[in-house]
């Protein structure tokens, strides 16, 4: 056996300090309410977060450089089942609300089940379905306490906001992200803590704006800001649960800091509504968006470091 050290230009990148949530890309339907499901393929289709998996996948083969392969997360952590169905995303105890952990409605208004679930078998899919999840997260969390300078909720976004939700109609930004504060990540007045520093989630708007300015919508009906933080949307439970300082986080929240990215799926997808037809993905399309979505956390996990370090 030589005694000589190993070539250090040959050995596999560190992994980025972060922990990747992806909690909406899953297609699947809980054995137990397939015979109740009312919602049609397509409906799960125009719900869920096409193809996050993919373009957030940060270990692609095709990322590798010249210093070897893409440097993937410390850990990610996924679901296979549609968010049509059970929302991750949204806090445990919230039974009643239609767009709550179980669904009763999609994002287009369709209902979800031919009849009313009963609490048993909410409480069911909460046990089998949602709390894995949970479970998964606090896991890879413990797991990097230390190590995670980032947990990074990973999402994509319809091109025009559903039926069901707020503002029915208005377009979006071709990249959102949030930490729970205002449009300049402050925190909101009256509101509870952001999950990053405002100046890092200004930093990485400004990444974020760089890298994909140069994309278009697939079907362009109107310009579009770049980049909005907290616009549409500010943040969801699962960077609340897991970061630091938040007035409910679970108790081994250990990420010191938390973003939520959403992708406008006009990019790799088209301009959705609740009709549009089943499709395959567009692997062109998707490996773009994944080129710069992996630059992006590239550059923000070394804002991120630095901030440690000066922090420390």
């Amino acid at each position: 056996m030589s005694n000589q050290a190993p070539d250090a230009s040959h050995s596999a990148p560190a992994p980025l300090p972060i922990v990747q949530s992806i909690p909406h890309a899953g297609f699947g339907v809980p054995i137990e309410v397939v015979k109740s499901l009312a919602l049609s393929e397509r409906d799960i289709y125009n719900d869920c977060d096409l193809w996050a998996d993919q373009h957030y996948d940060f270990a692609h083969p095709e990322l590798a450089g010249a210093d070897g392969p893409a440097r993937g997360a410390l850990a990610v952590v996924t679901t296979d089942i549609a968010r049509a169905l059970v929302d991750v995303n949204r806090k445990p105890d919230d039974l009643k609300n239609p767009d709550g952990m179980v669904k009763s409605l999609s994002s287009y208004g369709v209902p979800t089940y031919t009849g009313e679930l009963s609490r048993p078998e909410i409480l069911t899919l909460r046990a089998r379905y949602y709390q894995p999840y949970h479970r998964r997260m606090e896991a890879a969390l413990a797991t990097y306490a230390g190590r995670t300078l980032l947990l990074l909720d990973c999402h994509n976004m319809a091109q025009r906001s559903p039926d069901a939700y707020a503002h029915a109609g208005k377009a979006r930004p071709l990249i959102c992200l949030a930490n729970l504060g205002d449009s300049s990540g402050e925190r909101k007045r009256g509101g509870t803590a952001v999950t990053c520093a405002p100046h890092l989630l200004r930093a990485a708007g400004e990444i974020a704006e760089a890298l994909f300015a140069d994309m278009t919508l697939l079907e362009p009906d109107g310009p579009v800001p770049v980049v909005g933080l907290n616009q549409p949307f500010p943040g969801g439970y699962i960077i609340r649960r897991y970061t630091r300082g938040q007035p409910h986080a679970s108790p081994i929240a250990t990420a010191p800091g938390a973003i939520m990215i959403e992708v406008n799926r006009g990019l790799f997808v088209g301009n959705q509504s609740a009709t549009a037809p089943v499709a395959a993905p567009n692997p062109a399309r998707i490996a773009a968006v994944r080129a710069r979505l992996y630059s992006w956390a590239v550059q923000v996990a070394e804002l991120f470091s630095l901030a440690a370090a000066d922090a420390g």
